[in-house]
């Protein structure tokens, strides 16, 4: 009797190690993923920082927009996180357009269109990006809500990361339910 006791214990430790094992792997995927989405992210709004501030002059000098995002040298003076850094661009990215617009002219200019060009590359690359940080961020944060990961998450004092849109956090929610 002892023994089927002491067999029934040491099966439900075996199990329970083995549950716990696979939770910590793929808690550990979803970190490097979402550090290596985050690298991508840091190198992609670093690149559109160039390509931006080459546009800002050509559009100053071909416009009476003198003043043109005169504020937009605070971004590399300030340090901010790439949440903030992300918004500040894609309003600066918005002006641009806006700009665009209202002066066509610039269109004409080969100079300026191959910056608008490696300007909406490089955008296209950022949305994928943040897509995959997205998506491998909503499942982290899952994970940690559920059981059995977030005794896992109390171990290894890991917290709900931060997501790029506000759709992605509305369906988090909706999934939390």
């Amino acid at each position: 009797m002892l023994y089927i006791i002491i067999a029934i214990i040491s099966f439900f430790i075996v199990i329970t190690s083995i549950i716990m094992v696979i939770y910590y792997h793929k808690f550990q995927y979803l970190i490097i993923r979402i550090n290596e989405a985050e690298n991508n992210i840091d190198i992609l709004l670093q690149k559109k920082i160039e390509c931006i501030s080459t546009i800002i002059p050509i559009i100053q000098n071909n416009t009476k927009e003198k003043e043109f995002l005169d504020d937009f040298s605070i971004i590399r003076e300030k340090e901010k996180n790439h949440f903030e850094v992300n918004e500040f661009l894609r309003n600066s990215h918005v002006e641009i357009m806006k700009v665009i617009g209202d002066y066509e002219k610039l269109l004409k200019n080969d100079d300026f269109v191959g910056h608008m060009e490696n300007l909406e590359d490089n955008e296209e690359d950022l949305v994928a990006s943040i897509k995959y940080y997205n998506d491998n961020t909503v499942e982290f944060n899952h994970l940690i809500s559920s059981f059995p990961s977030s005794i896992i998450r109390v171990f290894l004092h890991l917290k709900k990361k931060e997501l790029y849109s506000t759709e992605k956090k509305e369906i988090f929610e909706i999934l939390k339910k």
